[in-house]
């Protein structure tokens, strides 16, 4: 009989417990929704939008944190501690990475109660859109001689309304290598016989350069990787492949 009067406790402990936990998770409502869309922006800006919390019960309610999903955003608690009726707020900004373009969608994590159980999914969308329009947007070029220079170009051109400043561009190239034989295990290696003609220079709105591209790869294999073009806050990326070989 003592024993059952143990049971019966600890099970409507346990009861009590999960539910009590339970109404404290369903106590936050958003007031403006889960889900923010920033719309069409570009790389230079940094668009924040404040989610609030608002408590609906009796008790008080208290959010240990809040963690953003990748680094490109930053999510900040005000107010943790929320007596009922009252509100908490989490400012999430944006930081487009340099070489995203296109529709993009993060989250930030809320979590209350110790942290044991995710309070809330925040979310923010964007359409981030490139200064610029690169043609061709991806470069095959074919069969490459090892050793033997390789010429082509790039035209880009500048789309905004705004003047971009193209910095420097590197090489982002690499070789897939199986060998003189064809049949060795794969490498990986980089590609350091590129040059861009012009690195640097300035695009009025409208404008386009042509960007001359030379390689002179020295071993056989899959050519791979991107040319990267630094322009402020954007990088902007050209793809490259082909296949190195000794044969003409």
């Amino acid at each position: 009989m003592r024993i059952s009067l143990i049971c019966i406790t600890f099970l409507a402990c346990t009861v009590s417990c999960s539910a009590q936990e339970e109404e404290a998770l369903s106590c936050l409502e958003l007031e403006d929704g889960g889900r923010h869309d920033f719309g069409e922006i570009t790389h230079s800006e940094k668009p924040s939008h404040r989610f609030v919390l608002r408590n609906v019960c009796s008790d008080t309610v208290r959010i240990t944190h809040v963690k953003a999903a990748c680094g490109c955003t930053a999510a900040s608690l005000a107010g943790g501690t929320i007596a009922p009726g009252g509100t908490a707020t989490v400012d999430v900004t944006f930081y487009p990475p340099r070489s995203t373009n296109g529709h993009i969608s993060k989250s930030v994590a809320v979590w209350a109660q110790g942290g044991k159980q995710q309070q809330y999914l925040l979310r923010v969308e964007a359409d981030i859109r490139s200064s610029f329009k690169t043609a061709p947007e991806n470069v095959e070029l074919g069969s490459i001689r090892k050793g033997i220079v390789t010429e082509t170009t790039v035209r880009l051109t500048n789309i905004s309304d705004t003047e971009q400043e193209i910095s420097e561009i590197l090489s982002g190239f690499s070789i897939e290598s199986r060998g003189v034989t064809g049949d060795a295990p794969p490498r990986v290696l980089p590609v350091s016989e590129a040059e861009f003609s012009p690195r640097q220079f300035t695009l009025a709105p409208g404008d386009a350069q042509d960007i001359t591209v030379r390689l002179s790869p020295q071993h056989t294999g899959k050519l791979m990787g991107s040319m990267i073009i630094y322009a402020g806050p954007e990088t902007r990326q050209v793809e490259f492949s082909g296949i190195i070989s000794n044969e003409e």
